[in-house]
């Protein structure tokens, strides 16, 4: 397989050569970078380029070249983005700017998914059913809440307009997928249609994979995994300027795993993941109201893990359900000479969390209960054609209780304010100064967690944790030029420094003179970064820089934090040919060692630096088909990314077939 992907790559690129440039399909371009992508998640409608907030962006498109499987295909490429836990899809989580573990808000279709427990993921979905990844970098509490101290994680799942071309009324695609290093097989099925006032989309897919083997040619136990997932999302548009959305998202995965799905070795169980997500929209925007642009969605998030041990008669189960009302409303007005562009709302959220260990209340995830409320406003302000500044402010209150006796209710209120301002220097050339806020409440889990932690260690629970705060201070530069080098062609760089101050930074700590594991807030910690993306696009070929240099240390202690990556940069470069028919390209990301790292039997060990060799082709012989091959890790380097203790893959080839037809 690998030795024919290689042939391919030469024949693809011989017969690019030899064929003139006529009128024939052509790839998408939509999902390259510098296309102007409307992105959501800063709950203005604008572009995610030039706005004051560092926002990175995957499209359906991206996804299909990358054959994107997991939550780490989809952050690869973004400056200052990973994911921590390991390659085991059931540990994956995101880590934005050096911050994890809860410090990065997902949400999907505007649902959140707030499951955080250690050693296993914080949510799970497969790539085949999205339509779009946005990735806030730094502090977003302002819009979203608890938990954006490192940045928000925005899914949005396919639809049928997004799916279906601008003239058609149904349409479908069969995708097919095969990776020879894991055996994986991978496919989807997805139709989808609409009329005047409706539309409906219906998706099913299947993942399934053996254990992969590492680039020193070793198996790594139970990395396999068999997942079935759908999605179903239908719009009826009740009104002209009125759009009412039902969308429920369906994933189940039964793989054998250890118990801590991010060690090498573990208790070996039989692990079954079912998330679902339930979200329903009303979104009312009138092109001749600018005072009344509504946004409401009411969502149910259910995330359950049941394992069961294999070599003894034991069952864990861990759920976490969330019910939220999410609001918001969009008013632009002049006033006093002054552009505006206001938005606020409320937002409220019950988290119940329960946890059984052979149908008794685990005290591990203790049965307790979130209710958080929160009400913000924020308003960018055009002061003039060339600045504007951005105001903003939440104050969100939280009440905690937990089933157990002799537990008491917890509450806490927080306030996150913001403070933007965007000046142009010259056509095309912004600059961003700005601070920003944010918070994470301790979750369920740290507050009222008891019981043995392992064998001669048992938890004790902290009713007096104190919420994390943030404060970020950010400088950054944005250029966006056309007619660069050639007529028709675009150039896009964005550059940002910043420094986080994180309080009260909340710490697993483990007392081995007593035998007690407790969370703590432990640390004043501050984290500095520079994080640079350069983008370049051309008819005939695109090329792309991405680098960050990330540095965090506990001030209190004097130590770093162990949750920072590696200095890592990148550069992605694609030639297209037959008048755009075929693409082909290749990646390269070298990521330095880390070392900087506290020491410690219970601390993430340093990691190696590495560098990492990918080839890609993508080809559409006629509007329906479209086949896409890559060899990712071309050189079958053994390697790790930090805040892993497991070996990533070697080398690995992915094909792709998919057929899509529309009337």
């Amino acid at each position: 397989m690998r030795r024919l992907a290689l042939l391919s790559f030469a024949g693809l690129a011989a017969a690019a050569a030899a064929a003139p440039d006529e009128d024939r399909p052509r790839l998408s371009t939509s999902g390259h970078l510098l296309s102007e992508i409307v992105v959501s998640g800063t709950r203005l409608p604008e572009s995610g380029h030039q706005g004051p907030v560092p926002v990175g962006v995957i499209t359906r498109a991206e996804m299909d070249q990358r054959m994107t499987r997991n939550l780490a295909d989809l952050l690869r490429d973004m400056p200052g983005v990973t994911t921590a836990g390991g390659p085991r899809q059931a540990a994956a989580k995101p880590n934005v700017r050096g911050l994890g573990e809860g410090r990065v808000v997902m949400r999907i279709d505007g649902a959140r998914q707030n499951f955080q427990t250690r050693h296993r993921g914080q949510s799970f979905v497969d790539p085949l059913l999205l339509e779009q990844v946005e990735v806030l970098r730094g502090p977003a509490s302002t819009l979203h809440g608890s938990g954006a101290i490192g940045g928000v994680v925005n899914v949005r799942t396919m639809d049928a307009d997004s799916f279906l071309e601008e003239d058609e009324r149904f349409g479908g695609r069969l995708t097919s997928a095969y990776e020879d290093n894991e055996r994986g097989r991978f496919g989807a099925v997805t139709l989808a249609g609409r009329n005047e006032r409706a539309g409906l989309l219906a998706s099913v897919s299947r993942q399934k994979a053996d254990d992969f083997k590492d680039g020193s040619g070793n198996r790594v136990d139970v990395t396999g995994h068999d997942g079935l997932s759908w999605l179903l999302k239908g719009h009826w548009d009740a009104a002209e300027a009125t759009r009412v959305t039902l969308a429920h998202m369906d994933h189940e995965d039964d793989s054998r795993s250890f118990a801590t799905a991010d060690r090498p070795v573990g208790t070996l169980i039989d692990r079954v993941t079912r998330q679902r997500t339930t979200t329903l929209n009303l979104t009312h925007d009138p092109l001749d109201q600018d005072w009344l642009n509504a946004d409401v969605t009411l969502y149910h998030s259910d995330l359950e893990l049941d394992e069961r041990a294999v070599e003894v008669a034991n069952e864990l189960v861990n759920r976490l359900q969330t019910l939220g009302l999410d609001a918001f409303n969009r008013s632009d007005f002049e006033l006093a000479s002054t552009r505006h562009r206001l938005v606020y709302g409320i937002e409220f959220y019950r988290d119940e969390q329960e946890g059984f260990e052979n149908g008794v209340p685990r005290p591990q995830f203790a049965n307790a209960r979130q209710d958080t409320f929160g009400a913000f406003i924020q308003d960018r302000i055009e002061l003039s054609d060339r600045f504007a500044m951005t105001l903003g402010v939440r104050h969100d209150r939280i009440r905690q209780q937990a089933e157990r006796a002799g537990t008491e209710k917890i509450s806490s209120d927080s306030t996150s304010l913001l403070a933007q301002g965007s000046y142009q220097l010259q056509p095309g050339l912004h600059a961003h100064l700005g601070y920003s806020e944010a918070f994470r409440a301790p979750n369920l889990r740290e507050l009222y967690i008891g019981g043995q932690h392992f064998p001669g260690n048992n938890y004790l629970p902290n009713p007096d944790l104190k919420p994390e705060t943030a404060r970020n201070v950010e400088l950054g530069l944005t250029h966006v030029r056309s007619d660069v080098m050639a007529e028709g062609d675009r150039l896009r760089s964005r550059v940002a420094i910043f420094r986080n101050d994180v309080d009260d930074f909340i710490n697993q700590v483990v007392d081995g003179i007593n035998n007690t594991t407790r969370f703590l807030n432990v640390a004043e910690a501050r984290i500095e970064g520079v994080e640079l993306s350069v983008d370049y696009e051309h008819s005939a070929w695109r090329a792309r820089v991405f680098a960050s240099r990330l540095r965090g240390d506990d001030r209190l202690a004097g130590l770093p934090l162990e949750s920072i990556p590696g200095d890592e940069i990148g550069v992605v470069g694609a030639r297209r040919w037959l008048g755009g028919q075929l693409e082909t390209g290749t990646r390269v990301i070298y990521t330095a060692a880390q070392n900087r790292v506290p020491v410690g039997p219970h601390n993430a060990p340093q990691t190696p630096s590495h560098t990492l060799v990918d080839l890609f082709a993508s080809w559409l012989p006629t509007p329906a088909w479209r086949l896409d091959l890559r060899v990712d890790n071309l050189t079958d380097t053994s390697y790790r990314r930090h805040l892993s203790l497991i070996n990533d893959p070697g080398r690995s080839v992915r094909l792709q077939v998919s057929w899509r037809g529309g009337v």
